[in-house]
């Protein structure tokens, strides 16, 4: 049989084959997979999503918010291409897999939700998968590497080879007064690596870090009998804000245990285990309204005050400083300064502050220093200074005075007349009328309205009104609004430990990661108004929802699991490496200052 077609047909027949063609290629096919559907609350699960297809192009990693139950603690991706040749006919197969880790955050039944995938305009469903999570672990784990010394039958349970413990310095405090938290792991197991997980969020509480250690260092010691290996993982300092029984979370431990051989070719392998430590409680009592002085301003601890002068005997116009040294231990980075007392004869100008902060981030000194101007001639007297606290120890309001100082001002060889002229300069002679001008000769007037100076300081002067009204709006705004003023000093915080990186950087210590690790977080905290001390899933959390170009964030991302692993992982670093991340680093800081972050 002959079929005969004209032109029309063979174009709506070539169109067909054509627009049939395209949907081929463009065809796709998307799985989702589980490598195990039992799993156990301290194991991690790996979810694998596979988009396969002929002339696939490249795709952006698919986001999997949808699932609640598991946090998502990274993805990695892989591309393979297959070729397979049916009747003759040539097909090639590519296939781009992600792959997530998920850490289960409660025990029970639950679905991992079917996920959408967005390819070429358009949208793909995965199947959903249900998973079963359990208490403990699924894996078969180890035995002890630590035998005690009854050499007592040693137990399979995980919790009691390997935990995290909090200790806090009280569980009963006022409000603003310092708590002392410490995070030890205690491990039977042979540690390969360790790596902290997701912080959590300290609510209630003001945050500082005061030690985190450098490498892996573990001590032997005993409980209950039985021997342990004991590491200080961290130690914070917590000032809570508010009242009542709040919480104290743990961070999250990850933990790889060696596993042994089971042969001569087998060399063994590693266990990775996610821990934490039960959270514990304390109960937080606002103070008390009884015996409040009028000028208490919040300080909460045990404080000492001490006031010096540099001069007693000094001319009119001499300026001289007045010290003002807080020392003690409680609050001392959140407390407000003392009022000065009302000085008509001297000028105080605004103070030079320095805070120095011990190590336990609990204690040091503020010391402020005052530039004053003695105004008039005769003997003054600098009223003692009055400060208020809060002593924890006692319960009760306790008030310091400073010491009064005397002072004498001889005349100058210029009197010094400020902008409110002091009215003892004003001295009668003895005369009727004062200031009579006794020559008699008439000079000509000179107006002063019509000099160009007059005109030039009126042009200064009405140039300098905005600029002090915005001054003033902004001192208002940082006394004011705490955020606000945590997003003004975040860059000097964060100039302030690039210091530190650097210098540890050419040194090639590993110091660098901690200082660099410790900056970043605490300038993006501030930046983002987020509490200290929040954990570094929330702060990249936040950055992915600030539209923040996806190359950034991955910097970002990547150079905070670099820190991790370098701090410790045994020979995690090297001074190859500290380059390199000093590099990385770099070009964070210039991407977040370019983007205004």
């Amino acid at each position: 049989m002959v079929i005969f077609m004209n032109h029309q047909s063979k174009f709506f027949l070539f169109l067909t084959l054509l627009i049939t063609g395209s949907f081929l290629n463009a065809a796709v096919n998307i799985d989702a997979y589980v490598d195990k559907n039992r799993v156990g609350i301290q194991d991690n699960l790996r979810l694998t999503i596979e988009i396969s297809g002929e002339n696939l192009k490249d795709i952006a990693t698919p986001r999997i918010t949808s699932i609640t139950d598991f946090r998502n603690l990274g993805s990695s991706s892989s591309t393979s291409e297959s070729v397979s040749i049916i009747n003759g006919k040539i097909e090639r197969t590519k296939t781009i897999s992600f792959t997530y880790t998920l850490k289960p955050l409660k025990t029970g039944k639950f679905l991992i939700p079917p996920l959408t995938i967005s390819y070429e305009n358009k949208n793909y469903s995965t199947k959903p998968i249900s998973i079963i999570v359990v208490p403990g672990t699924t894996e078969k784990l180890p035995p002890p590497s630590l035998n005690n010394r009854q050499q007592q039958e040693t137990t399979t349970e995980i919790e009691d080879n390997l935990f995290l413990e909090t200790r806090i310095s009280k569980n009963k405090v006022y409000k603003d007064e310092p708590i002392t938290v410490d995070y030890l792991l205690f491990t039977r197991y042979d540690i390969a690596n360790l790596s902290f997980g997701a912080e959590p969020n300290f609510s209630g509480f003001w945050k500082e870090d005061v030690f985190m250690p450098s490498n892996i260092a573990f001590t032997r010691t005993t409980r209950n009998g039985i021997l342990y290996n004991q590491m200080l993982m961290r130690t914070i300092a917590l000032f809570p804000n508010q009242t009542g029984i709040l919480t104290i979370p743990s961070p999250e431990i990850i933990v790889d245990i060696r596993t042994q051989s089971r042969s001569f070719f087998d060399f063994g392998s590693t266990k990775r285990l996610t821990i934490d430590a039960s959270p514990v409680t304390v109960m937080v009592q606002d103070l008390p309204e009884a015996g409040k002085p009028s000028n208490f301003s919040g300080a909460v601890g045990n404080f000492r005050i001490n006031t010096t002068v540099s001069d007693t005997e000094l001319k009119v116009g001499d300026s001289f400083t007045y010290t003002l040294e807080l020392a003690g231990s409680g609050n001392l980075n959140h407390l407000t300064l003392p009022v000065l007392p009302e000085q008509r004869h001297l000028r105080f100008f605004d103070p030079e502050i320095t805070t120095e902060i011990n190590e336990d981030k609990i204690s040091g000194k503020k010391i402020v220093k005052y530039l004053v101007v003695a105004q008039e001639q005769g003997s003054f007297t600098i009223e003692p200074l009055e400060f208020s606290f809060f002593d924890v120890k006692s319960g009760s309001y306790r008030t310091l005075y400073s010491k009064s100082y005397n002072l004498t001002v001889i005349e100058g060889d210029r009197n010094y007349i400020p902008s409110s002229t002091a009215q003892t300069l004003v001295q009668l002679e003895n005369r009727d009328i004062s200031f009579i001008i006794a020559d008699s000769d008439l000079h000509d007037l000179i107006l002063f309205f019509s000099l160009p100076g007059y005109w030039l300081l009126w042009i200064l002067f009405t140039l300098t009104i905005p600029a002090t009204v915005l001054l003033a709006r902004e001192q208002v705004r940082l006394n004011e609004n705490i955020d606000y003023q945590r997003q003004r000093k975040a860059r000097s915080i964060l100039k302030k430990y690039w210091k530190k990186a650097t210098y540890y950087a050419r040194e090639g210590k590993s110091e660098f990661y901690r200082a660099a690790q410790t900056g970043l977080t605490n300038y993006l905290a501030d930046r983002l108004k987020l509490n200290r001390g929040s954990a570094t899933e929330i702060l990249l959390q936040r950055l992915r929802n600030s539209q923040l170009e996806q190359q950034i964030y991955s910097r970002i991302e990547n150079f905070f699991d670099n820190c991790n692993k370098a701090r410790f992982m045994p020979g995690g670093f090297s001074a190859e490496n500290i380059t390199t991340h000093y590099e990385h680093l770099k070009e964070i800081i210039s991407d977040i200052t370019k983007y205004g972050l």
